[in-house]
């Protein structure tokens, strides 16, 4: 009987590591196939969060202030075009001016809020930023049509 115990107590490490085993083998599988589904739920969810995004109504065009006190920026966030909008008071005329337009989006490729402009320490000088692709351009304006231009930072 004595013997019949030992035997059995040798045995069974050996049945539960075995069971153990198959266990976490089984596991691991899970996991890993769990970790592929999350990572192509989260490019689907990726997907969808972008287009959802886009399709929050965002305004067309944006006004940005200068710091010169007559002149403010208009940007037409789908394609990217730029005016210098000057009001009028006393001496100084109002008055619409584009910002050498460089037409590189077309409507059909843009989204309203696609362009942003972010100001510099340079008066005259905006960065443009494409959210769509990241691009970035250098905006200045004047009061002189010669030195508007809107160019790629490359």
């Amino acid at each position: 009987m004595k013997r019949i115990i030992v035997l059995f107590c040798l045995i069974a490490p050996l049945t539960i590591q075995a069971q153990t085993k198959v266990t976490m083998d089984s596991l691991i599988k899970e996991v890993q196939i769990l970790r592929q589904e999350l990572n192509e739920a989260d490019s689907i969810n990726k997907l969808l969060l972008d287009g959802i995004y886009r399709n929050i109504a965002k305004p067309r065009y944006k006004m940005y202030q200068t710091e010169n006190m007559y002149n403010l920026l208009k940007l037409d966030t789908r394609i990217g075009r730029v005016w210098m909008v000057q009001y009028g008071m006393k001496d100084v005329k109002a008055q619409v001016a584009s910002i050498n337009y460089w037409g590189r989006v077309s409507e059909s490729e843009g989204w309203d809020g696609r362009f942003e402009l972010y100001p510099t320490k340079n008066v005259y000088n905006f960065i443009m930023l494409d959210t769509g692709t990241g691009d970035t351009y250098q905006v200045q304006w004047d009061t002189d049509p010669s030195y508007r231009f809107v160019v790629p930072i490359e």
